[in-house]
């Protein structure tokens, strides 16, 4: 009889965490950019919406989204060092890291529409606009990334 194969796990690197903060604010601030023009072009029907500090940002409001920004942008950067080992480092394994973050956001997104908090129509244009943006922000990050 033969017993059952053991899979030995794939080896992977550690995530230098150093790596991950530095690239990670670096992918915030471009998220910071772009994802500032796509609310522009994208979000006036969103930012129209009553009681939405979006329409009249105050600077408390600006620098808390700054940093929640940001700690998106090393989120991405920290899901692209743990699935380098997988996929290999560049640009394709960035965009899958973006993919992924996207989905996470945008399921939170659709839960607040589910709520009736936000009208989908709101918020479906800044969902599809921040995809695009996501994977540039991704791959300015993975492109200063070095073990």
């Amino acid at each position: 009889m033969v017993g059952p194969t053991r899979i030995s796990p794939r080896p992977t690197s550690k995530a230098r965490w150093s790596r991950v903060l530095a690239c990670g604010l670096l992918a915030g601030v471009v998220w910071i950019i772009l994802g500032s023009i796509v609310t522009a072009l994208l979000g006036s029907t969103f930012a129209a919406l009553p009681n939405n500090r979006l329409g009249h940002p105050t600077p408390g409001f600006i620098c808390l989204n700054a940093v929640i920004d940001l700690l998106e942008g090393i989120s991405i950067m920290w899901l692209y060092a743990v699935l380098r080992p997988l996929y290999g480092a560049g640009g394709r394994t960035a965009v899958i890291a973006a993919l992924a973050w996207w989905i996470i956001i945008s399921l939170g997104d659709a839960t607040w529409c589910s709520f009736g908090l936000f009208p989908p129509r709101t918020v479906i244009p800044l969902m599809i606009g921040t995809l695009p943006a996501l994977m540039l922000a991704a791959l300015a990050g993975a492109k200063m990334y070095r073990d």
